[in-house]
C-alpha cells in the first residue's frame, strides 16, 4: 500500500511537470508553427492541456505499477536459481529426505518469503500426512493455481488504468465538441471560424494522446502478463519435476 501511494504522488508531480514543460515551451516557440502545434497537442495549451496531464498521471501511474509488480516477479525467478531441491539425474527422495526439504524450506521461510519456497514447503507437508504422490500433485497444482489468481488480482488497478486513460480522453473531446458548438455563433467571422477549429483541435488531441499512451502501456502489462505466467509456470515445473517426480513411496 505504502509502494502505491508513493507511486501515486510521483505520477502526480510528473503529470504536472510535464503539462507545465509543454506549455512553457509551448510560449517560447512562434505560434502557429508544428512545434507550437505538438506542444499544444501534447498540453501546453492551459487550461485546456489540464485533459492531457491527468492522462499522463493515470500513465505514470500504470507504468509505476507495472515497474513494481515486474520487480516482485523477477524476484520470485530468483528462486529458479536457488537450487532449493535436488538436481541430480536418476535421484529419488524417500520419506526422510522430504522431510528434511520440509525443514530447509521452514528455514529458508523464515529469513524471506518465496512462492516456491512455500509451494514446496506445502507440497512436503501433504506428502508427509497422506504418504499420496498423487494427491501432493494435486495440492501442488491447486495452490499454484491460487497464487496465479492472486497475481492476477494484484493487476486489477493497472487494468483499470488502462482503461480510464481512452475514457479520459474521450471526456476531453466531448467537452471540446461541446466548446465548439457553444462557439458556433462566431462561425461567421475569421476568427470565429479559427477559434472554432482551435477548440476542435483541442478535442481531437486529448483522444489521440490518451489512445497512443493506452497502447504503449497496453504492451507493458502485455510483457507483464507473460513474464508472470511463465515464472508461475516454470516454478510449478521445477517442483513438479524435482520433488513430485522423485518421491519414492516404499
Amino acid at each position: 500500500m505504502k509502494d502505491k501511494t508513493i507511486n501515486l504522488l510521483i505520477s502526480f508531480f510528473a503529470g504536472t511537470l510535464l503539462v507545465l514543460f509543454f506549455w512553457l515551451l509551448s510560449m517560447a516557440v512562434e505560434a502557429g508553427s508544428f512545434a507550437h502545434r505538438l506542444l499544444v497537442m501534447l498540453g501546453g495549451d492551459l487550461p485546456a492541456g489540464l485533459i492531457q496531464g491527468l492522462t499522463y498521471i493515470l500513465f505514470c501511474y500504470g507504468a509505476l505499477d507495472i515497474m513494481r509488480l515486474r520487480r516482485g516477479i523477477d524476484r520470485e525467478s530468483q528462486s529458479l536459481r536457488m537450487q532449493l531441491l535436488p538436481e541430480k539425474e536418476q535421484l529419488v527422495l524417500s520419506s526422510e529426505e522430504v522431510a528434511n526439504i520440509k525443514l530447509r524450506m521452514i528455514d529458508i521461510q523464515a529469513r524471506e518469503h518465496f512462492i516456491m519456497v512455500d509451494l514446496i514447503k506445502q507440497a512436503c507437508t501433504k506428502f508427509r500426512a497422506n504418504k499420496s504422490v498423487s494427491e501432493t500433485l494435486d495440492l501442488l497444482t491447486v495452490q499454484s493455481a491460487v497464487y496465479l489468481r492472486e497475481s492476477a488480482s494484484e493487476q486489477s488497478m493497472i487494468r483499470y488504468v488502462i482503461s480510464a486513460i481512452p475514457s479520459v480522453g474521450f471526456i476531453g473531446t466531448v467537452i471540446g465538441i461541446a466548446a465548439s458548438l457553444g462557439a458556433a455563433n462566431d462561425a461567421i467571422t475569421s476568427a470565429g471560424i479559427s477559434k472554432i477549429t482551435a477548440l476542435l483541435n483541442i478535442a481531437f488531441d486529448t483522444t489521440l494522446v490518451a489512445l497512443v499512451l493506452s497502447i504503449f502501456l497496453l504492451l507493458l502489462f502485455h510483457r507483464l502478463e507473460e513474464k508472470v505466467e511463465k515464472t508461475h509456470a516454470a516454478i510449478e515445473s521445477y517442483i513438479l519435476e524435482n520433488l513430485i517426480n522423485r518421491i519414492y513411496v516404499r
